[in-house]
């Protein structure tokens, strides 16, 4: 019911909704990720901050909820702490793939790019047509200046989305690069 309000543009009776859910069941974490988006569309994130770790006390098992923590902390300007949520989140969730692109943009936003590869690396061993983590480590590997990763990255890529034709102009101007001395 809080969804059908946020979606009609009545924040406030959503609001009611989502507590109310949250008082009936504490490790509801679908009313509190979505209390704290929210949250975040009333500009209200310190709230948001605020729910979501008391979803974790109640249950500090879910993933999501590290996750959504994370991204709010990220717009807190508190990258250090979102890391460490983000990090939660894939440690809890290795098969969501979702959770270590974004801990990886972290890490790579914060100056540790081999750290980023890396997390991204393990998770395309779990997910190895996921575009989203095929392209990060094209732009990583590239930024680091090793063409051949980059050049690997983007032909797998390619085999995953075969009519792409803007892939196979990356492919080619890889494989360009690659061959300079």
């Amino acid at each position: 019911l809080g969804h059908f309000y946020a979606q009609r543009g009545h924040p406030s009776e959503a609001e009611a909704e989502y507590k109310a859910a949250l008082k009936l069941s504490p490790q509801y974490a679908a009313a509190a990720v979505n209390l704290s988006d929210l949250y975040r569309e009333l500009g209200r994130d310190n709230e948001g901050e605020g729910i979501l770790r008391s979803a974790i006390t109640a249950s500090p098992q879910d993933a999501g909820l590290h996750h959504a923590l994370g991204l709010v902390l990220v717009r807190l300007n508190r990258r250090d702490e979102a890391l460490e949520e983000f990090r939660k989140a894939v440690e809890l969730a290795p098969g969501q793939s979702r959770y270590a692109y974004v801990y990886a943009i972290g890490l790579h936003s914060s100056g540790r790019q081999s750290d980023a590869i890396t997390i991204l690396r393990d998770n395309l061993s779990r997910h190895p047509a996921d575009r989203d983590t095929l392209l990060a480590l094209i732009n990583f590997n590239r930024e680091t200046g090793d063409l051949s990763a980059a050049l690997k990255y983007a032909e797998q890529l390619a085999a995953v989305e075969p009519t792409n034709t803007d892939l196979e102009n990356l492919v080619q101007e890889l494989r360009g690069q690659s061959r300079k001395p």
